[in-house]
C-alpha cells in the first residue's frame, strides 16, 4: 500500500526512548511549573533520547510574549541545557506565535520549532502534533485549520489585557471565524469541553488517514485535550497536561521498542 506523501519523510531515530509531554500552559495560574522543572531535571539524567514538547508549554494568550518568557527563564534554561537529548518543540494554539519567532531567527534557536514531527522508531512511524487540528475538523467547521491558526497567532498578541477586554477581543476574532456560538464551550476546562469529545473520536478514526495524511499502521500522538490516554492497540496516544484543570496532571508518554506507556511523574518509575 502506498504511504501518504506527508509521511514519506519520517526521520529515523536510533535513540532508545522518546518522552512526550504537552500542555503545561506556563503563565496560567494553575500550571504546575515546579513539577515540570523537576521533570526536566530528571530528563537531564538520560543518556540520549528524544524529548517531544507537544505545544502549549507556554500560554501566550494570557501574557505578553517577552515578559512571560523572561519570567520562565529557568524553564527555558533547563530545556536548553539538556545534553545528549534531542529536544523537539511543536507549537500548539496557545503558543503558536513561537513559530513566527523561530522563523525570524532562521532556525538559530536552541531547538527546532515546528507544527508537526515524524519519527520512525522500532519500525513504526509516528506523527506528533499538538492536536488543535482535530478539534477544528471535529467541531469547528466551516472554520478551516488555516483560519484557526491565524486566530491563534492573533490571540498570542493580546498581551496583558484585563479579562473584560480580552473577552471582547476574543469575541471580535471569533466573530470573524464564526466561533461566537461556541465561545462558552471553548472556554470551559478541558475535562468539560464537548468540542474535544469529537476530536478524540476523530483521533482514533480511519478518517485521520485522509485528514492528517497517515498510513493505516502509523501512530498518532497528540495533546490539546488535556486528557491522557493510550489506545488498546497503541496507535493513538495523548500525554495529558501539566495544568490543574480538573483532570490528572503531570503525565507523560514513554515510547520505546514500539511500545507506548502512559506515566505520571513522581508516581511511576522514571523514565
Amino acid at each position: 500500500m502506498c504511504r501518504p506523501p506527508s509521511l514519506s519523510g519520517a526521520v529515523p531515530t536510533d535513540f532508545n526512548v522518546i518522552l512526550v509531554v504537552s500542555d503545561l500552559h506556563a503563565g496560567h495560574p494553575d500550571a504546575d511549573v515546579p513539577a515540570f522543572l523537576e521533570f526536566l531535571e530528571a530528563c537531564g539524567s538520560i543518556d540520549g533520547g528524544t524529548l517531544v514538547l507537544l505545544g502549549d508549554i507556554f500560554d501566550l494568550w494570557r501574557r505578553r510574549n517577552g515578559p512571560l518568557l523572561v519570567e520562565h527563564g529557568e524553564l527555558l534554561d533547563r530545556l536548553t541545557s539538556l545534553r545528549g537529548t534531542d529536544v523537539r518543540y511543536l507549537v500548539g494554539n496557545h503558543d503558536y506565535a513561537l513559530l513566527a519567532i523561530a522563523a525570524r531567527s532562521e532556525g538559530r534557536g536552541p531547538f527546532p520549532i515546528a507544527k508537526q514531527l515524524l519519527l520512525t522508531e522500532g519500525g513504526r512511524t509516528t506523527l506528533f502534533l499538538h492536536g488543535y487540528e482535530l478539534e477544528v475538523y471535529g467541531s469547528l467547521e466551516p472554520v478551516s485549520v488555516e483560519a484557526y491558526e491565524a486566530f491563534s497567532a492573533r490571540m498570542c498578541a493580546v498581551g496583558d489585557l484585563g479579562g473584560a477586554v480580552t473577552g471582547r477581543l476574543y469575541d471580535l476574532y471569533a466573530r470573524g471565524l464564526d466561533l461566537t456560538g461556541k465561545r462558552d464551550a471553548l472556554q470551559r476546562p478541558a475535562n468539560e469541553r464537548t468540542t474535544l469529545d469529537a476530536a478524540e473520536v476523530l483521533a482514533r478514526s480511519p478518517a485521520r488517514r485522509l485528514l492528517l495524511g497517515m498510513g493505516a499502521d502509523d501512530r498518532l500522538v497528540y495533546g490539546h485535550t488535556h486528557r491522557a490516554s493510550v489506545s488498546a492497540d497503541g496507535l493513538t496516544a495523548n500525554p495529558g497536561a501539566w495544568v490543574e484543570d480538573g483532570g490528572e496532571s503531570g503525565t507523560y508518554l514513554r515510547i520505546e521498542d514500539d511500545t507506548v506507556a502512559l506515566r505520571r511523574f513522581g508516581r511511576d518509575p522514571f523514565p
